[in-house]
């Protein structure tokens, strides 16, 4: 297990989630991912969280592992011609790096292609549905098109889970 996590965000779902999936008290440091606020192809939302915890590992160099999470959005053009809401995790140690992916999950193509408008972010169009503000660091999208039965948090924690899964178990060990 590890004793000291930095996670690339002061996300309150990011946060919950590496807490849940870890038991840890991350280090959470606002650093820059690199990409765009609402990334909109599935390489664009892995470079962010690889920016994120490479970011994060370096502001915080005495710590074991940086965490960069990235939520983000992908248009699957080959089988279903659906947007897809799509979470992301990077670990990075300073040497090796993994990525875990948390819950692929379909919304409204309104909605997807709405966010193709530059500016346009998916916390914003969840909050206006919903008539809160601040939903991305609650249950998020997830949340909102299960009826709570899913939150952000939770995906994010399965992203998490796999993520770390190679520097905890000895199959992987080179």
């Amino acid at each position: 297990m590890f004793s000291s996590i930095v996670l690339g965000s002061k996300n309150k779902a990011k946060l919950e989630s590496v807490r849940s999936a870890t038991g840890v008290e991350p280090i959470c440091v606002q650093v820059p991912s690199g990409v765009s606020e609402q990334p909109l192809f599935e390489e664009e939302t892995i470079h962010g969280a690889i920016q994120r915890a490479k970011n994060a590992f370096a502001a915080v160099p005495d710590s074991e592992i940086g965490l960069g999470l990235e939520g983000g959005l992908a248009f699957d053009s080959q089988f279903t011609q659906q947007w897809y809401l799509i979470s992301v995790c990077a670990a990075w140690n300073g040497k090796d790096l993994y990525i875990g992916k948390g819950l692929s999950f379909p919304i409204p193509n309104k909605i997807g292609e709405a966010m193709r408008t530059p500016g346009r972010e998916l916390r914003n169009v969840i909050d206006e549905l919903s008539g809160t503000t601040g939903s991305n660091h609650q249950g998020g999208a997830y949340s909102f098109f299960t009826n709570g039965r899913i939150t952000r948090s939770q995906i994010f924690e399965l992203a998490v889970t796999a993520a770390l899964t190679p520097f905890q178990s000895r199959y992987y060990r080179k």
